[in-house]
Order: C-alpha cells, then sequence, then structure tokens
C-alpha cells in the first residue's frame, strides 16, 4: 500500500541524528505536520498486514485498525519515556522512521523500522537501528529487543549484521500473544 506523502521537513521538532544519500535522520520530540505521520503510517501498517498474511496470519487485521492505536500511545514512544526518529528526502518529504520504547527496567523494544520503497537501498534502515541502539544507550537501557514477522528477511539480516540474537518470545512484547508463531524474536545486549 502507498499513498501520497506531505513535506514535513521543516516543521517536525528534533534534533539532527545523521544523514545518508541525502535523507536526513532527526530524532523528534514532537509532531507536527500529524497528516504527513498518519500517511506514513498507513503505509507502514499496510506493509505490516502483507507481511502478517505471507507469514500465514489468519485476516482481520487492516492498516487501519492497526493504525488506531499508534495516535493514541506516541506519548511512549517520544522523549523521556522512548525515541522516535524519522526520515525525509532532500525535497522534505517524510520516508521512513524507527521508534523506541520502554520494555521493562534498563530494556526497551525497537519497534515501527519502516522505510517508503523509493528510499530503499541507501543505508537508511541500518542507520535507523544503529541510531537507535546508541539512543538506548544513551537511556541507559541494557538491552534492546525486537520481534520481527517470519520472512521479513531484509529485516532479520540487519539485525543479524549488528550483533543481535535470537531469544524466547520477551514477557515485555507489546503485540498479541497469538501472533507468537509468526514472529522471530531477538535481542542486543547494549552493555
Amino acid at each position: 500500500m502507498m499513498t501520497d506523502f506531505h513535506a514535513t521537513a521543516a516543521t517536525d521538532t528534533g534534533t539532527l541524528i545523521g544523514t545518508q544519500a541525502g535523507y536526513r535522520i532527526t530524532s523528534v520530540t514532537e509532531v507536527t505536520d500529524r497528516d504527513a505521520l498518519d500517511a506514513l503510517m498507513l503505509d507502514y501498517y499496510g506493509v505490516l498486514v502483507e507481511k502478517l498474511a505471507a507469514a500465514g496470519v489468519p485476516g482481520g487485521y487492516t492498516p487501519s485498525d492497526l493504525k488506531a492505536s499508534f495516535w493514541p500511545n506516541l506519548h511512549k514512544i517520544l522523549p523521556p519515556n522512548g525515541r522516535f526518529l524519522l526520515v525525509h528526502d532532500a525535497a522534505g518529504r517524510l520516508v521512513g522512521c524507527a521508534s523506541l520504547q520502554l520494555a521493562g527496567v534498563n530494556r526497551g523494544e525497537l519497534k515501527r523500522l519502516y522505510i517508503r520503497p523509493q528510499a530503499n537501498g541507501n543505508g537508511l534502515g541500518r542507520m535507523l537501528v544503529t541510531a537507535q541502539m546508541e539512543a538506548a544507550k544513551a537511556m541507559g537501557w541494557q538491552t534492546l529487543l525486537i520481534n520481527i514477522i517470519k520472512g521479513n528477511t531484509e529485516s532479520i539480516r540487519i539485525f543479524e549484521a549488528l550483533g543481535f540474537r535470537y531469544i524466547d518470545r520477551y514477557p515485555e512484547c507489546f503485540d498479541p500473544i497469538e501472533l507468537d508463531p509468526y514472529f522471530v524474536y531477538m535481542q542486543s545486549d547494549l552493555t
């Protein structure tokens, strides 16, 4: 699922994390262009629903339904509770994101790693994960957790390359337990 996206670079409040191949990654403290982020989240959840279906998850999930839980929980991924990174292209269009949220004492969970197809292949996914690992360390977290839909080899390769190891489902996982057979779980020890 692909939606039109809007310029948002000048309006999101945040700190520049880095640049990569003409893309800019910022850590935001608030979201000021809700429409652009809403469209990105709809795209993300559309891809997520497709990957869940490809992994064999029974139907019933829709991008709109999944996106509905994002906005009420935004505070969990913004400082001081978490970190939210946004990726903009050279024209200021929002093309990616990654969130980090507290998952227990000294533990965090990386969620919503997404790069729109037109921005794929530029190392942005790896750069987002690396930046979130550094943010987790800076927040004093000792462990970073992730769950990935089975068959999502592109994401799994990024985490393997960055030293994440496979683990059983972690108790703090926010996704429904009935989805457990469709996920792999990974952990990075940040200390």
